[in-house]
């Protein structure tokens, strides 16, 4: 059987396919590094291909050596372009970030590698962020599935669509032949994970591209104008200004503070150990409602919230100022009025005890009529004028005798 060309390139031809069976268009891609060495991106596109993803960085230091010639060459064959970095949980999302804007152009597109050595998610949205804050754009994500599961399987909301490797066989061929050879399989990918669907599928790494081979080929559902609308979106569910993907950076680390050399959140430092400000607030809220022993007299085993022991504590502080200004007066009875509430509050549980172990229950109001008369009385008793015991007059001193003689 002779060999037929196509828009993939050249293979002998498959047997006929039921042309009746209606299934969504695909485009077709290649992901490549300086691994594929000089790479013919115009026979590429020749050869049907639309989109071309193109290693730029690694880490905080690491240039593909191939980078600027495959994103000039890629442009300037037609082929919709996004570069790609590897994430490296060994350096931190500002030294990350910092490093793709120094190399990549602000105006490509640029997708994360999440795999093996790349930490969490946490990172993941740190550098994202900053890349978003600097005017970038970050369309999709490439985190495989078993990475995913690896660090947890964490919730991935909020991050841009997947980029989702699944391959069928290691056979090799023409993209679209390998493609159709697993059809049914391939349509059954583009589920998702964390909360993210597929948006690209890479579904080889043995591909025949423009004479190489093996290349990783990848394929997305849809017409070329919706990939470049994709692609031309920071995030596809929220296309935010820079200005405004700024301002919800700069919430994010109010709210979250400071992040770890691996992107976690670290929080702020405070004198209750670090804590996000959500989390402090919830901190602040238990230890102020939380249970606390009384400090009311012979009502220590009852658990009170801490706010309440407090106030038993120091309830005597709140009525300082008016016994001091009665006080001043010497009125007897007006220190005992600025006594009374302090009385009534440290030792009306105790009286109202009593009163009711006596007395019985069935009459509250009883009760804490009794409670405030003992109440005042003792008040009364505290701040009637003390009787000072009478001193006699103090002792003469010896008269002077001259000095003898």
């Amino acid at each position: 059987m002779s060999s037929v060309p196509t828009i993939h390139g050249e293979f002998r031809a498959p047997p006929a396919v039921d042309l009746r069976e209606v299934r969504p268009a695909v485009l077709y891609g290649i992901d490549i590094s300086h691994h594929q060495g000089t790479f013919d991106l115009g026979r590429t596109r020749a050869e049907g291909f639309d989109f071309a993803f193109l290693k730029a960085t690694e880490g905080s230091s690491f240039v593909d050596s191939r980078f600027g010639a495959n994103l000039a060459n890629a442009r300037a064959a037609g082929l919709l372009t996004a570069a790609y970095h590897y994430q490296r949980a060994d350096s931190s999302a500002a030294s990350q970030a910092g490093h793709i804007i120094n190399t990549v152009p602000a105006d490509v597109p640029v997708i994360l590698d999440v795999e093996d050595g790349g930490g969490g998610a946490d990172l993941t949205r740190d550098i994202i962020g900053r890349l978003l804050a600097a005017g970038y754009r970050s369309p999709l994500l490439y985190l495989p599935r078993w990475y995913w599961e690896q660090i947890g399987s964490p919730s991935l909301a909020g991050l841009p669509p997947l980029w989702y490797s699944r391959y069928a066989s290691n056979e090799g061929g023409y993209a679209s032949e390998i493609y159709e050879r697993y059809r049914d399989f391939y349509d059954a990918q583009w589920g998702g994970y964390g909360g993210l669907g597929v948006a690209v599928l890479q579904f080889t790494s043995s591909a025949t591209v423009a004479g190489h081979r093996p290349v990783d080929a990848n394929a997305f559902r849809g017409t070329r104008e919706e990939l470049a609308g994709l692609l031309s979106s920071a995030n596809p569910e929220d296309d935010l200004t820079p200005e405004q993907a700024q301002k919800l950076n700069e919430i994010h680390h109010e709210l979250f503070g400071p992040r770890g050399p691996q992107g976690q959140i670290v929080g702020w430092g405070t004198e209750a150990g670090n804590h996000t400000a959500i989390g402090l607030l919830v901190h602040m809220f238990n230890a102020l409602l939380g249970p606390r022993p009384s400090r009311v007299p012979g009502a220590e085993h009852i658990q009170v919230p801490a706010v309440d022991a407090i106030r038993d504590t120091n309830g005597v502080v709140y009525q300082l100022p008016a016994m001091i200004n009665a006080g001043a007066t010497g009125d007897p009875q007006a220190v005992a009025e600025a006594l009374r509430p302090v009385v009534s509050e440290v030792a009306g549980p105790a009286i109202r005890e009593s009163v009711t172990e006596v007395f019985g229950a069935d009459d509250p109001a009883r009760t804490e009529a009794l409670v405030l008369a003992i109440s005042t009385k003792l008040a009364a008793r505290q701040a009637a004028p003390q009787q000072i015991p009478a001193q006699g007059p103090p002792p003469q001193a010896p008269a002077q005798q001259p000095p003898a003689q």
